[in-house]
Order: structure tokens, then sequence, then C-alpha cells
């Protein structure tokens, strides 16, 4: 599979946080960026605040939160929206990717986008975990976030 990771457009990078989406032609799944280009401008811009807050190194698990407690899904992320009474998600994952010139560096890679009904389906952070560790991934998201 070819990926890539373009930076979300509109939305700066600082100094400890980036974010970007995967890109896949080859998978569906990886559909977040397709989602966001497509999103109504409120929805759009409520879901930019939302990744301003989290870039500005804010909590705000209404908004966006991981599952910093539970161990096989640590590494997971979720931003989080309601369009038209609908519950809407963007599920990602986190990553260091300059662990050579600045450790304290973390970016977020969105990956799918999924209403969620209930319950958080598990199976889309499985697949999302499956790509976090992916070889070409990897490579994808350093060379979009190299020095």
């Amino acid at each position: 599979m070819s990926y890539s990771v373009t930076l979300v457009e509109g939305v700066g990078l600082n100094s400890h946080r980036g974010i970007a989406f995967l890109e896949c032609a080859e998978e569906k799944r990886v559909d977040a960026k397709r989602t966001f280009q497509t999103l109504k401008e409120k929805s759009r811009r409520d879901l930019r605040g939302r990744i301003d807050l989290w870039l500005s190194g804010y909590r705000f698990d209404r908004y966006f939160h991981g599952w910093p407690n539970n161990e096989a899904y640590k590494h997971c992320f979720v931003f989080k929206w309601k369009q038209a009474g609908a519950n809407h998600r963007l599920y990602g994952f986190l990553f260091h990717p300059k662990p050579l010139t600045n450790q304290a560096f973390q970016a977020c890679i969105l990956v799918l986008h999924s209403q969620k009904k209930d319950e958080t389906d598990f199976s889309e952070l499985d697949y999302i975990n499956r790509l976090r560790v992916s070889p070409n991934v990897i490579r994808a998201v350093r060379l979009a976030f190299s020095d």
C-alpha cells in the first residue's frame, strides 16, 4: 500500500504538536481527509477550533480525547462533533515523528471518519493500531513532519 500524509489545511503547527491526514487511495476506510473536505462550513470551523485547542495543549474530553489508561488503545485519538443530531468522529493516532530532533513533538494523524452510535467501535481502533505500526505509514508520517 502507498500512504501519504498531508497537514490539515488552515491549521498551524507549533513546536510541540502537529496534525495531519493519512491518505491511501487503495484503502476506502482511510477517509478522514475526504470527510473533512466535505463538511459544511460550520462543522469544519467547529472541528478546526477543537484541533486548535488540542494543538495548544488543552484537554477537553467533550471535543477530543485519547484512551491513555487503556494499554491496547493508548496511542489512539478522536475528535468529536455533532451534525444534524448525529455524533461524528475523526479517529486517528498519536505519534512522535521526530525522535532524534524533537522528542517532545507529537503529531495526531487522522485516519477515518465514523458516526458513533452508542459505544466506541473498538474494531476501528484496532484498524488504526494496525496502520500506526505499519512501516509504510511510519515512513509517510516522518516524511510529512521532517525538519
